[in-house]
């Protein structure tokens, strides 16, 4: 089957939040008709707020069947969930809080354990609960990615190694930039999965999607994403595709 890979533009950030609460919606109906439940990988970050934000608007909860989505995360800082920092902390506040799902449905990476052992445990909770049929591999049924302005996604960072990788599935990683440890899900594993969707906004990162879409991709770890048997959609807005759409114009 290989990878079917799809980009829409959108005018601005309201724009794609609203298309993504829609997909949203249709997506986790389309897969829980093949399925008792489904398991969704999220990102933490500023942009993740703009569009899971819209999943609480009362049309859209109602339209939702909550108790058999589970959720996980593509990477967490080593901190606590109180920390102003923690991507599970930040998510259950504008999120979690605010819909119906049961509490066992959500599988935090803790922030507040050491990484060595948390790698571990986290790892093997996804082994758990995420079935693994494709390349013997865990398959997670959709997994929401940003990408940062230097090409890095999930804790995966151009020139940065990751250290104490837990059956090529999860992985200890550390920011090249302020230092602070990590724990993320492996390239390998976010390829494994049947639909993956980046969502980028911002005109800082315009020139790096430019590249991946259209030029040496490889060196970015956003631009190695390329699911194995499944589906790659990047949504953008207008300020993050400045320089596709400059380029269309010529």
């Amino acid at each position: 089957m290989g990878c079917t890979v799809s980009y829409n533009v959108f005018s601005n950030k309201e724009e794609l939040s609203d298309y993504f609460a829609k997909l949203f919606v249709e997506r986790s109906k389309e897969l829980l008709g093949n399925k008792e439940n489904i398991n969704i990988a999220l990102s933490g970050g500023s942009t993740p707020k703009l569009y899971l934000s819209k999943l609480t608007d009362p049309g859209i909860v109602q339209n939702i069947d909550w108790n058999k989505i589970h959720f996980f995360w593509v990477d967490e800082r080593m901190v606590p969930q109180s920390d102003p920092m923690s991507n599970y902390g930040t998510i259950k506040e504008f999120l979690f809080d605010k819909i119906p799902i049961p509490e066992e449905n959500i599988h935090r990476i803790k922030g507040e354990i050491v990484p060595q052992l948390e790698v571990k445990r986290y790892g093997n909770e996804i082994l758990n609960i995420v079935d693994s049929k494709r390349n013997r591999l865990p398959e997670f049924d959709w997994i929401l990615l940003g990408m940062g302005s230097d090409g890095h996604t999930a804790s995966i960072f151009p020139d940065v190694e990751l250290n104490d990788e837990y059956q090529n599935i999860t992985a200890v990683s550390r920011s090249p930039v302020a230092g602070q440890m990590r724990i993320t899900i492996t390239e390998t594993i976010i390829n494994n999965a049947d639909y993956v969707t980046f969502i980028i906004t911002g005109k800082d990162k315009s020139e790096t999607v430019f590249e991946i879409l259209k030029g040496d991709k490889k060196k970015y770890p956003a631009g190695r994403i390329s699911p194995v048997n499944g589906i790659l959609e990047i949504l953008l807005d207008s300020e993050a595709a400045d320089m596709l759409i400059e380029n269309e114009k010529l």
